[in-house]
């Protein structure tokens, strides 16, 4: 009995150690971004700034063109099935995530739905103006970028949070057709290009 009760101790003793080795070494596999996951991000941004500046120049120079149908519809269904795709494999991984993986997609996932809401909003009752909407978008992303940075600890999300929200302080300021093109230019510099620079420096497995 005593035996027991010495090794329970030393089990509590060495418990702590452990358990914080595990938790630092789920924090680096998750700072190890899939590079599935970041190629999604660099191909979606490359998509919507494609689609902003077409709308942005349709807008700005009085062009018959339907951009609904012409832009965003191919676009989106080209994009909708790689999400799907990615989707798919998500909730598959989900359950062997580290907590800090989950958090940081549940986190996204947030975010884009919250936008979603937003420019239902906009575009159907007509509560604000969809040239608001850029503005929106870049305050989420801020958000999304910081809540990223404090659970991955890497110091280009806190700038990316940082660029969003001084974006996004701009777009409040403007909201007018330039909020499109200015939006367009913001995707490629703080998601494309972060997002390809990511890509090509993570840590392939051996």
């Amino acid at each position: 009995m005593v035996m027991a009760t010495g090794q329970h101790a030393a089990m509590q003793k060495t418990s702590p150690p452990q358990e914080v080795a595990e938790l630092e070494a789920a924090l680096e596999k998750s700072r190890q971004m899939p590079g599935f996951r970041t190629l999604l991000l660099f191909f979606w941004g490359l998509i919507v700034a494609k689609c902003l500046a077409a709308e942005w120049a349709v807008e700005r120079y009085h062009s018959p063109i339907n951009t609904f149908w012409f832009v965003w519809v191919p676009s989106f269904l080209i994009s909708g099935v790689i999400t799907v795709g990615y989707a798919y494999w998500l909730f598959r991984e989900l359950p062997r995530m580290p907590l800090s993986g989950r958090l940081v997609s549940a986190t996204w996932v947030g975010c884009a739905t919250g936008f979603g809401v937003l420019s239902l909003a906009a575009v159907s009752d007509d509560v604000f103006s969809v040239y608001l909407l850029p503005a929106l978008a870049a305050v989420l992303l801020g958000v999304g970028c910081f809540i990223h940075s404090v659970l991955d600890r890497r110091r280009i999300f806190k700038i990316l949070a940082i660029g969003w929200w001084l974006s996004a302080l701009w777009l409040f300021a403007n909201p007018d057709v330039n909020a499109l093109g200015w939006m367009a230019l913001s995707l490629v510099f703080l998601q494309v290009l972060p997002s390809g620079w990511l890509f090509f420096t993570r840590k392939w497995p051996v």
